[in-house]
C-alpha cells in the first residue's frame, strides 16, 4: 500500500472512456467537482447512458492513416470505426497490438 489512508481517502478512481486511455484514471479530490443541476425551470435532464467498459474489446480499423518509428518499434495513427466524427477516434498503437488483414 502506497500512501497513508488518509490520502487514499482524498483520491477518487474513476472509469474513463476508450478515447481517454492514456490519462491516469485516479484523481485528488480538489480536482473533482459536484454536478450542477440546470436553473431553467420545469427542465428535467435525463441521466447520460452507462458506459460499458471492457478490459480488452476488439475495434475495427477504419483506416491507417499515418505510421511512425518510436524507440525501434512501429506505431499506427489508426482511424477506429463506429467512433464520432472528432479528433478522439484516432490513436497511436504499436504494431504488436493490431491485428490488420490487408487486402490489396
Amino acid at each position: 500500500m502506497v500512501g497513508s489512508p488518509s490520502n487514499l481517502e482524498e483520491s477518487q478512481q474513476s472509469c474513463l472512456p476508450f478515447q481517454w486511455k492514456s490519462t491516469h484514471p485516479v484523481f485528488h479530490i480538489s480536482l473533482l467537482k459536484p454536478v450542477k443541476t440546470s436553473t431553467i425551470p420545469n427542465r428535467h435532464q435525463e441521466p447520460p447512458p452507462p458506459i460499458i467498459i471492457e478490459e480488452e474489446g476488439e475495434w475495427q480499423v477504419f483506416q491507417i492513416l499515418d505510421s511512425k518509428l518510436k524507440r525501434g518499434k512501429l506505431w499506427y495513427l489508426v482511424e477506429w470505426k463506429g467512433f464520432s466524427q472528432n479528433s478522439e477516434r484516432s490513436t497511436w498503437e504499436p504494431m504488436e497490438k493490431l491485428r490488420i488483414v490487408l487486402n490489396w
